[in-house]
């Protein structure tokens, strides 16, 4: 009987002891081809909002409380993603053009709860200078952008999938105003 209960004690200290699979996600790095590949823009270090900071997926449940997914992550910092999906966007830097670099902050980029269903949104506070200027000196342009995009359905792919075409049109937008520079 004691060997019995000893087992059985085994099992359920065992399952409980097992990790929930964790499922990881990207951004779609795939280059939109909405952005002028003429431009010479470089892509420097973005800074992200605190509570960006981590590796789990940021819910907006309402206007004044946020969760994240239990068992959905970024498979790297939002920082790093932002950074490597607006250098594909821009194409490679160095072709010869007016050489500006592009830096900000991630302020936003999560999934937003609605009535209608989640949405994608990002916000980032950029800034653009030309590529030999210092960080401490004026930037030739200094502008917030923001995209809002409902995801395809209730999944965390479909959200993923809504941030990444947010960050084209952010990218996009961040092209137009640099032709006008």
């Amino acid at each position: 009987m004691k060997k019995l209960l000893a087992i059985v004690i085994f099992a359920v200290l065992s399952s409980c002891a097992s990790a929930p699979k964790l499922n990881y996600y990207t951004l779609d790095l795939t280059p939109s081809g909405a952005v002028d590949s003429d431009l010479d823009i470089a892509v420097s270090r973005f800074a992200v909002a605190e509570k960006l900071d981590r590796h789990q997926i940021v819910i907006q449940e309402t206007a004044t409380r946020i969760d994240y997914y239990a068992k959905d992550r970024w498979a790297t910092g939002v920082g790093s993603m932002v950074e490597q999906k607006l250098a594909a966007e821009f194409g490679p830097a160095g072709l010869g053009g007016r050489n500006l670099r592009v830096s900000g902050t991630v302020v936003a980029f999560e999934q937003v709860d609605t009535a209608a269903g989640p949405q994608a949104f990002v916000r980032l506070e950029i800034e653009i200078r030309d590529g030999g200027t210092k960080r401490f000196e004026a930037p030739l342009l200094e502008k917030t952008y923001e995209s809002r995009r409902a995801a395809e359905d209730d999944s965390v792919d479909a959200v993923v999938r809504a941030l990444s075409r947010s960050m084209e049109e952010i990218a996009a937008a961040i092209a137009a105003d640099v032709a006008g520079l």
